[in-house]
């Protein structure tokens, strides 16, 4: 069952956005402008200066429309493209502000939603840094601009009053970007949550039905071998007087017996009550009895070595399966792949129990040390039965106990695992 496999999430490094949501905003918005100055102009009868504010909008549908080729070619943007087509978002509405009445336009307060955006897709930088647009751009307004076509003078309005909105459309893009950024992130977080759980769920699930396909063969397995065990023991009966084939039928026999002492586990395992598995005993002896009719059988050396803290009582747990198999599959494993010696170190503090176990072999493969967490990871899948399961189901065991595992490559040669284990899910 062991095997280099290591459990692994893979992170990308730059997040790709898809552009899709943004030029669909910006269809409706360049949609509104367009009607919005038209309206005013030929149906109230304010006369605004109609081609230099077509001009600024047609280019902001060039960008869109190049944006939209970029979607049919399957293009995603990253962070530094969208920045910049929302800051181009801002400038071109400071445009159109200039020529119509500046921070006395109501529609000014669009100012808002580039930054919205932004806070929502983007990260804190970009978003900082749209606010410093939006700012330069108000600031900007605020002193120079020209006059709305409310009447031959133009709409005049207190210095003061200008000042208000600008103070407050600064103060509203802060704001907005500060809760709108802070909702995404909690989003974001609970979404991670949610697609941690759902992995930790579907690998909990092929453990639970691995345990099913165990137990079931331990039933359905225990007559062959009953029946081959009778076969043998006829066999070195009759082969008594031939050395070579007495000695190969005393190892299948071996072999038999050790198989049904597994099968004959598994179904004890299965069936223990919680009655059995309050039984505590202190934490070293616990784990050198879970591992030791494995460790009988080992040819290499075993160094035990135990971290024992003054101030701090040895723990008393459970032989709980979980930990047994856990330890048994990395063993089995180090004993793979271990050339002089396997080190066992046992620590603990007022609330976990750590466990690390290193061996002296060549380490694990880059080739698995990049797929984490993934079953079938090995290179030594088909080799002798091996299935790449072995420590994929290590992380399930230790993560049905709420611990924690860590794979490693030692220096200058060898592997370690380490396990983290609460003590709440020994006892």
């Amino acid at each position: 069952m062991s095997n280099r496999s290591i459990p692994s999430v893979a992170k990308m490094e730059h997040s790709l956005i898809d552009p899709r949501v943004s030029v669909a905003i910006r269809w409706i918005a360049l949609s509104g402008q367009l009607a919005t100055v038209l309206l005013v102009h030929f149906a109230l009868g304010f006369f605004l200066p109609l081609g230099p504010l077509l001009a600024i909008i047609v280019i902001g549908m060039l960008l869109n429309l190049w944006q939209t080729s970029l979607n049919r070619s399957g293009v995603q943007l990253s962070r530094l493209p969208v920045l910049l087509v929302l800051s181009f978002d801002v400038i071109q509405l400071a445009a159109l502000l200039y020529l119509a009445g500046g921070l006395l336009n109501p529609f000014s307060i669009l100012f808002l939603a580039p930054v919205v955006v932004s806070a929502a897709i983007l990260d804190v930088f970009s978003t900082i840094s749209l606010v410093i647009i939006v700012t330069i751009c108000a600031s900007i307004l605020a002193i120079r601009h020209l006059p709305l076509p409310w009447s031959d003078s133009g709409l005049v309005v207190p210095p003061l009053y200008q000042f208000g909105l600008w103070i407050a459309l600064v103060i509203s893009a802060v704001f907005m970007a500060y809760y709108v950024f802070w909702l995404a992130s909690k989003s974001k977080k609970v979404s991670e949550t949610l697609g941690q759980t759902r992995l930790m769920l579907a690998s909990e699930r092929q453990v639970i039905a691995l345990g099913s396909l165990a137990t079931a063969a331990a039933h359905k397995l225990g007559s062959p071998l009953t029946t081959i065990r009778l076969i043998s023991d006829d066999l070195i009966s009759q082969l008594k007087h031939d050395a070579v084939q007495e000695e190969d039928l005393l190892l299948l026999k071996a072999e038999i017996e050790r198989c049904q002492v597994i099968l004959s586990e598994l179904d004890s395992d299965a069936m223990k009550t919680n009655r059995e598995l309050d039984i505590l005993m202190p934490a070293v002896l616990a784990i050198q009895t879970m591992v030791a009719a494995l460790t009988a059988s080992f040819k290499i050396e075993i160094e035990w070595q135990v971290e024992n803290g003054l101030d701090i009582i040895q723990p008393e747990i459970a032989q709980t399966p979980e930990l047994s198999y856990a330890l048994e599959a990395i063993l089995e494993n180090a004993r793979d792949f271990a050339k002089t010696k396997i080190i066992v170190h046992i620590s603990w503090d007022q609330t976990s129990l750590y466990i690390k176990i290193t061996d002296d072999g060549i380490g694990y493969p880059t080739s698995v040390l990049g797929n984490l967490g993934q079953p079938e990871n090995s290179t030594r899948i088909g080799q002798k039965g091996h299935r790449g399961l072995g420590l994929f189901l290590v992380q399930s065991f230790i993560r049905q106990l709420n611990g924690t595992t860590s794979f490693k490559n030692q220096k200058p040669i060898g592997a370690s695992v380490e396990i983290q284990v609460p003590f709440e899910s020994l006892v």
